[in-house]
């Protein structure tokens, strides 16, 4: 039962390198740290794919093809597909609302405290397929060093 622990460990592990990626390229076409970026959605590496594509990944590499294996790529399918199919269009959806509340001058000082609506929720294709690339790659190092 060791390598649950590793499987988790793996999992987190792709998950908090996928939020530093995310810091740095943030951080680096602001010229300035970008806090927020730590713990932000949407961006470039997919979060979500990598830490799914990691845990799938690290069941296959200590398990093989079985029930827990199969349970993990349902819930890692389900996942990206949420990331690049609703939460993307409501990251579309909150950009042209944000553009229409400036261009008219509307108050919406009740609607989020007045803030604009977060825009990077969801993700593209191309942000989806590095999370996962990133996912697997970390799963294959962590069973490569632990397993």
């Amino acid at each position: 039962m060791d390598f649950v622990n590793q499987i988790i460990s793996i999992s987190i592990i792709a998950l908090l390198a996928a939020q530093i990626l995310k810091f740095a390229s943030f951080s680096y076409k602001e010229k300035k740290p970008i806090y927020r970026a730590l713990i932000s959605t949407g961006g470039m590496p997919s979060s979500h794919s990598a830490l799914v594509s990691a845990m799938t990944a690290s069941i296959y590499l200590f398990r093989g093809i079985d029930l827990y294996f199969a349970i993990s790529l349902m819930v890692a399918l389900v996942v990206i597909h949420d990331s690049m199919g609703i939460r993307l269009e409501a990251s579309k959806h909150a950009m042209i609302l944000n553009k229409i509340t400036n261009k008219l001058e509307m108050d919406v000082e009740d609607i989020n405290k007045g803030n604009p609506l977060k825009e990077p929720l969801g993700h593209f294709p191309i942000e989806v397929f590095f999370g996962v690339l990133l996912g697997v790659i970390v799963a294959l190092i962590g069973y490569t060093i632990g397993g």
